[in-house]
């Protein structure tokens, strides 16, 4: 029997996808929406409009409207990957080349037909970005192979590929429109021209962001003509706001208005497991923790059903292993440490602190960390740990914890961009160059994780790769460098009158197949 490589597997799919994609997400001239402008409020504004120049959830949220990638997640099941601007494409032989067959015909915003050196324009310049270096993977370059087709080349074969390009940093821009405003110093990220179901109208800072249907979008027209995204920086006054039907759906309603928001009549919402990994970090180089019976004193001391209720007012799953459960990899039979208050006690006196110590927990200062840190710290009380709390701004968190290692403990989370647990193995434990520099801050390394991390990053096969990362969790439940502590629960609030509205980890939230019912 002739063996079927995981890549031939991919090949298939393209075509099939493609026959799919066809019927099911090119517009219906026979729905009208109800009302023709949609409000969509959000808590941040975009940090930029550019594909290649920004990562952050607000500004990607915001662009897939504007932009496109060669392929993408379903819009109505985001664990299915289909044709976006590659109307489908085909692996070598060994796997680490893909090439990608372009759509015919399709326009960007300023009129110009897409062509395969704007892609490869767009691909090389995000592939150089330093925004991509955390999800790139083995990538090297992007190829142009002729006037209709470029190539994905990688340093060997790489699974998650296709989940990498559907990542909004590898969105595809105009060339001509990019050169042309550096040439007259525009900023382009606050001037977009993609190929996207809409075009930007106008940007008021500190207000809204204005986008209008684009009539020559490759897959027909959006059903609804205007999209405005209002800033609500105050998450209160957000749902308030789409309790009143003043905006259409927000970004983000916190989590102690979940409850009331299900109740109200005019509103909907869908759900699902986060991407975000809640974790407690070490030092493990320096400081106290250094001493790993202390890592696991900690663990023992801590009770994580009581973590998710206090910190995330039980809007989320307890975690069993450094990643979330949407994650390809994640464990769901891997076991944690449980409550064992005695244990932990006999840990602390092995290790010498039989009274316990003081020590400092770094973090940002939001409720997002704040609420769950309380927790742990009345948790850690019971054995003798008096935590203290330094709170900080998010830019001297990243600078001085994650890219200096300067903290002994702190509470932080990771989301998973890249659905794959390499992603979050490989930027947290693995050692080598990945230590320090806004990765692998616990400075934890240890060869035989590395060289399983390395072995599933290079396998092409499913099964094996789960059962590496499965080794790699056992191995670092030993260690305790982090101690994970639960994977939120995504909740998405919108006008019930809303169609379309299909769920996303990610949010990845196509307006384009939206529409408002009379």
């Amino acid at each position: 029997m002739k063996r079927v490589t995981w890549w031939g597997k991919w090949i298939c799919a393209g075509a099939l996808a493609l026959a799919l994609a066809a019927s099911a997400f090119a517009s219906d001239p026979s729905i009208k929406s109800a009302k023709d402008r949609l409000i969509y409020g959000v808590y941040g504004e975009a940090a930029a409009l550019d594909p290649g120049m920004t990562k952050d959830v607000v500004s990607h949220m915001m662009m897939y409207q504007i932009y496109d990638t060669l392929v993408k997640n379903d819009p109505n099941d985001f664990l299915k990957i289909v044709p976006g601007l590659a109307e489908k494409w085909e692996f070598s032989p060994d796997g680490k080349e893909v090439t990608f067959y372009l759509r015919k015909g399709v326009k960007f915003h300023n009129g110009d037909v897409m062509t395969a050196d704007d892609v490869q324009f767009s691909l090389d310049r995000s592939l150089k970005s330093s925004f991509s270096s955390g999800i790139r993977g083995p990538i090297v370059a992007f190829e142009k192979v002729d006037d209709n087709a470029v190539k994905c080349v990688m340093q060997y074969a790489y699974l998650p590929v296709l989940e990498v390009l559907t990542n909004l940093t590898f969105g595809i821009v105009s060339k001509r429109a990019v050169e042309e405003a550096k040439a007259n110093g525009i900023d382009f990220g606050r001037n977009p021209c993609g190929t996207g179901a809409y075009k930007m109208v106008s940007w008021q800072s500190g207000n809204e962001l204005v986008l209008e249907r684009f009539d020559e979008y490759y897959d027909g027209p959006a059903y609804i003509k205007n999209l405005v995204y209002k800033l609500i920086p105050d998450t209160g006054s957000g749902a308030l706001a789409l309790e009143s039907g003043a905006i259409d759906c927000y970004y983000n309603v916190a989590n102690s208005d979940y409850q009331y928001m299900m109740e109200q009549p005019n509103v909907a919402y869908v759900q699902c497991p986060g991407i975000g990994i809640w974790h407690v970090v070490f030092n493990v180089t320096d400081g106290i923790f250094k001493d790993k019976r202390l890592r696991q004193a900690v663990a023992y001391a801590i009770n994580l059903e009581d973590v998710v209720v206090g910190g995330m007012d039980g809007y989320a799953e307890v975690a069993t292993c450094l990643s979330p459960s949407t994650a390809f990899g994640y464990d769901k039979d891997a076991k944690w440490y449980q409550q064992n208050i005695k244990k932990a006690k006999e840990l602390m006196a092995e290790a010498g602190y039989p009274d316990g110590f003081e020590v400092s927990f770094r973090m940002m200062g939001t409720p997002t960390y704040v609420k769950p840190a309380e927790v742990i710290q009345d948790q850690l009380r019971q054995i003798g740990i008096k935590v203290k709390f330094e709170k900080m701004e998010r830019a001297a968190f990243l600078e001085d914890v994650t890219a200096n290692r300067q903290f002994v403990a702190a509470v932080h989370m990771i989301n998973a961009t890249i659905r794959d647990a390499d992603l979050i193995l490989n930027r947290r434990v693995h050692g080598g160059k990945m230590i320090g520099g806004g990765n692998n801050y616990a400075g934890y390394s240890n060869p035989e994780v590395d060289a399983l991390i390395d072995a599933a990053r290079q396998s092409t096969d499913e099964n094996e790769r789960k059962n590496l990362y499965k080794k790699v969790f056992e191995i670092l439940k030993e260690d305790v460098p982090y101690i994970p502590l639960y994977t939120n629960q995504s909740y998405f609030f919108f006008n019930k009158k809303l169609k379309n509205f299909h769920k996303n980890p990610l949010y990845r939230f196509y307006i384009h197949n939206m529409y408002f019912e009379s």
